[in-house]
């Protein structure tokens, strides 16, 4: 288990967390990984906390991330032959989940403006 790492950029702070399961890892490993999840700031800015999961059972390297934003959690399990193989997998699941579920908030912010235009009609 590795110490937390806390990212703060335009006042919204990460806190990531590291822990590899039955396996030695690289320094290089971990700083592609944070840096990967970092560059998920980019499609919804408001992620809480991080925790990647590395670990290795005979050939299958799997990694497991959660994020943890504004009370909901994304979760992605991913495994192939090569770690690095499986962080970009499991950043590309959570990417897609991340846009579908900023787009969800943006209708729903759009939807709750135009109830309040059309619900306001006065009948004399």
């Amino acid at each position: 288990m590795f110490l937390p790492q806390i990212v703060i950029e335009k006042g919204v702070v990460m806190n990531i967390t590291t822990t590899a399961r039955h396996y030695d890892l690289a320094p290089a490993l971990k700083d592609y990984a944070e840096g990967k999840v970092q560059s998920l700031k980019k499609y919804f800015d408001h992620i809480v906390n991080a925790h990647l999961i590395f670990s290795l059972e005979k050939y299958r390297q799997r990694v497991e991330i959660t994020l943890h934003v504004n009370g909901k959690d994304f979760v992605t399990l991913q495994e192939s032959e090569d770690m690095y193989i499986s962080v970009d997998r499991a950043v590309d699941k959570l990417e897609e989940q991340l846009k579908r579920y900023s787009s969800k908030l943006k209708k729903r912010k759009r939807a709750t403006g135009l109830g309040e235009i059309s619900g306001n009609v006065v009948e004399e």
